[in-house]
């Protein structure tokens, strides 16, 4: 196989999925379309990482992070029949940022929730406006592929039940 054919074997796609090739459910959030679209959902998730990683450490993060991946693949899967091809880890990115929120929760302030209130805002106008089709172009995406703003809410419903299931 070609090197240039990898991210095609890699993404979200909804026929080889449903054909069987369930990895894709994983490895479609390890593949972009250009490499601004990596950068910016890796300095998210590092970002957000960073913050939620001291609170959970790195096997539960690792594990929260492997099982999430193909929760979002799978949401996608069956709540949005006319995704055909999916790539990037922006839905993961939104987890992380989500996670790293609720991590940072119990210990935060009356300012420092807030904050955290304002920010969680702020992450839900972003996604209804991608949902709206207003769409920033921080992440460089070609001509004809839409931000997959499901993607982005499936990752913080994820994380809000993690969230949730971590301090029960």
């Amino acid at each position: 196989m070609p090197l240039a054919a990898v991210p095609e074997w890699l993404e979200f796609d909804r026929h080889a999925i449903l054909a069987g090739e369930v990895w894709r459910l994983w490895t479609c959030h390890l593949v972009h379309y250009s490499a601004q679209h990596a950068l910016v959902d890796l300095a998210t998730a590092l970002a957000a990482g960073a913050i939620a990683l001291p609170a959970l450490g790195w096997r539960r993060l690792c594990l929260i992070l492997a099982i999430t991946a193909p929760m979002i693949s799978a949401g996608l899967l069956l709540f949005v029949p006319d995704l055909l091809y999916y790539r990037g880890a922006s839905g993961m990115a939104v987890m992380l940022v989500v996670l790293a929120a609720g991590t940072l929760w119990p210990r935060a302030g009356k300012r420092s929730r807030a904050a955290l209130v304002l920010l969680g805002i702020a992450l839900a106008v972003k996604i209804a406006a991608e949902a709206m089709g207003y769409a920033t172009g921080w992440s460089d995406l070609p001509p004809g592929v839409t931000v997959a703003w499901q993607a982005h809410l499936l990752g913080a419903i994820t994380a809000a039940f993690t969230v949730q299931s971590l301090t029960d």
